[in-house]
């Protein structure tokens, strides 16, 4: 049975104990409010009128016995929130402070609210952010202008940034009437647990009415929730683990990385909406402590995660937990396993290995947009794989993949493909991954025919971008590197311009339209995307032909160092049927460069 204590608190009453810190610890995630959420929270306490109030919510604080000391409240949910209400409140000091109001109740309140004091008068900080964020917070409350590009933390950045424009634009009147509004009509339902398995069990209990999270919330409330009934040693075990694994996946979309993590540990392809209660299943079935839980059937049961993109979930309301013979596990193990899994994943995911080569295979394959090939991929580098293994097997995995993606070969098949070769021996890949590739690979002409048809639109520029990036490298030898591919100031170049028709284009372009002739409005949607209209190019061209444009680019284009635009300038003409011709060119070395297993 738990036992929770429930208060309603307004914001002055919650952080107005003196000798209470509210302490985000380092297995919650680092701060992720968006601009929406911040001004939705701003609008509705600014727009109370008279004595009505608004309620921001609960929070769930793991609580031990008071005292006359400094007393810690681990926030096991509500971090979120009570962050952007010290950020507020900081924000709210800070102007003040530069109006130079000296009223007892202004700054000074304020100033009481964000400090908590233990009975020998020594002070800290009402809110302890025990994450990765705990530094950037103390830096942008006390700076007087935030460097954006100082902070790895753009949105805990950007909520200081927006909450500071947003308060300097009001009155100093306003901003004490908000002020006054914040304290003492905003509302906070706290609940207090004493014991962990309480704490974790009302945080899964309260989210499960309606408030949507993540993936990712919900499995770290799962794990460090049946952590606390395991016993206090392994709980204290899975705070840490998963201060590391948020540490290993930051920067990246740690709801996909537990996608992939399921779809490399079951080798099947698992879809969104299917990850907690797959997640669940995993866990009960392998975890050796699991068995003894007395309610391990109903971990299955967890409201659906509706996923707008993928068709082919599953109704979990009436899942039962399915025996199987996997291998049997301890706790630390399987903790153990997730956070190496979550190391290569960052690793992959931001082309961070420590190798120059395999970094630059996982740009290539972001660039081709590869994503369904991380399970996969980290089914291997977490399963020892060597660097030379990889080396080929990311090789053999660009020409695939490109070829599958130019072919329009269902995404899901693809996906459900690279799921199953995760049985493959990680020490030794080559054959079986070669073998499956080659039988769902499309045929040369019709990768040919696709590659010259293709239309490169603003979303997949990328892809373009690398098989030009890969063709020109060719031409300059297979062992030399270009230093300008990859830079920022390159950028893929259309030839004949995305817009023709508007008075800016053909200020701006030169008179394409005339230039092209007949028909150039209907064919012009038709191929300008096409391979064969796109160059890699840096810097800005200066059109000033207007009667025959492409005159003016291909003096600019004769001064590239980049040989694929280089060629364009012998061409005397670069009209539709250029584009189709060179489109056409281009897709006969692709058949060669990215060949069949």
């Amino acid at each position: 049975m738990m036992h929770i204590s429930p208060t309603s608190l307004k914001v002055s009453q919650l952080l107005g104990t003196a000798n209470e810190q509210y302490v985000i610890p380092p297995y919650q995630r680092r701060y992720s409010w968006r601009e929406r959420q911040i001004w939705e929270l701003l609008e509705d306490i600014d727009l109370l009128e008279g004595s009505d109030v608004h309620l921001l919510g609960s929070i769930v604080c793991l609580t031990g016995r008071h005292s006359a000391n400094m007393n810690p409240l681990e926030l096991v949910d509500g971090q979120q929130r009570l962050t952007t209400i010290c950020i507020l409140l900081e924000s709210l000091k800070k102007r003040f402070v530069e109006e130079g109001v000296d009223d007892e109740e202004q700054w000074r309140s304020l100033a009481r609210l964000l400090i908590a004091r233990n009975s020998g008068g020594d002070s800290s900080s009402k809110i302890a952010l025990n994450t990765l964020d705990s530094d950037e917070f103390k830096s942008l409350a006390a700076s007087e202008e935030i460097d954006f590009g100082a902070y790895q933390n753009q949105r805990l950045a950007n909520a200081f940034g927006t909450i500071r424009a947003w308060l300097s634009e009001k009155t100093l009147e306003d901003l004490v009437a908000f002020s006054f509004k914040l304290q003492n009509q905003a509302l906070i339902v706290r609940l207090d647990a004493s014991d962990a398995k309480d704490a974790f069990k009302l945080f899964e209990t309260i989210n499960n009415r309606g408030l949507r999270l993540s993936p990712t919330d919900i499995v770290k409330n799962f794990l460090l929730g049946n952590a606390a009934r395991f016993g206090p040693q392994q709980l204290e075990g899975a705070k840490k683990e998963w201060a590391k694994l948020l540490s290993h996946l930051d920067g990246t979309d740690t709801d996909a990385f537990f996608r992939y993590f399921l779809i490399a540990s079951t080798q099947r392809r698992i879809t969104k909406n299917q990850v907690i209660p797959e997640f669940k299943t995993l866990f009960m079935n392998e975890v050796v402590e699991a068995r003894q839980l007395p309610d391990r059937h109903l971990y299955a049961d967890e409201e659906e995660i509706e996923d707008d993109n993928l068709d082919d979930g599953v109704d979990i309301k009436d899942i039962e937990i399915e025996e199987t013979s996997a291998e049997q596990i301890t706790f630390a193990a399987f903790l153990k396993r997730i956070v190496t899994s979550a190391k290569v994943f960052g690793e992959l995911v931001l082309g961070a290995t420590g190798s120059k080569q395999i970094d630059r295979h996982l740009r290539n394959l972001r660039m081709i947009k590869s994503a369904q090939t991380y399970g996969f991929l980290m089914h291997l580098r977490a399963g020892g794989i060597d660097d030379k293994t990889f080396v080929q097997i990311l090789k053999l995995t660009e020409s695939f993949v490109l070829r599958r993606h130019i072919c329009r070969e269902r995404a899901n098949e693809t996906e459900t493909l690279f799921a199953k070769l995760c049985e493959v021996d990680p020490t030794d890949p080559i054959s079986a991954t070669r073998k499956a590739y080659r039988d769902a690979c499309p045929s040369d002409d019709k990768f040919a025919l696709e590659f010259a048809s293709a239309n490169y639109s603003a979303n997949i520029i990328d892809r373009a971008r690398y098989c030009l990036e890969q063709i020109e490298i060719r031409r300059h030898g297979k062992h030399t590197e270009l230093a300008v591919l990859g830079a920022e100031d390159v950028h893929v170049e259309h030839i004949i311009p995305q817009k023709i028709t508007t008075a800016k284009s053909k200020r701006d372009w030169g008179d394409w339209i005339t230039y092209l002739g007949e028909k150039a409005n209907i064919l012009h949607p038709r191929l300008v995307s096409r391979i064969g209209n796109l160059t890699l190019f840096a810097g800005e061209l200066n059109i000033s032909a207007s009667n025959n444009p492409f005159v003016a680019k291909k003096s600019a284009y004769k001064q590239s160092a980049i040989l694929v635009t280089q060629d364009l300038a012998v061409m005397p003409a670069f009209k539709f049927k250029q584009v189709e011709a060179r489109s056409v060119d281009l897709a006969g070395l692709a058949v060669q460069y990215w060949p069949r297993p």
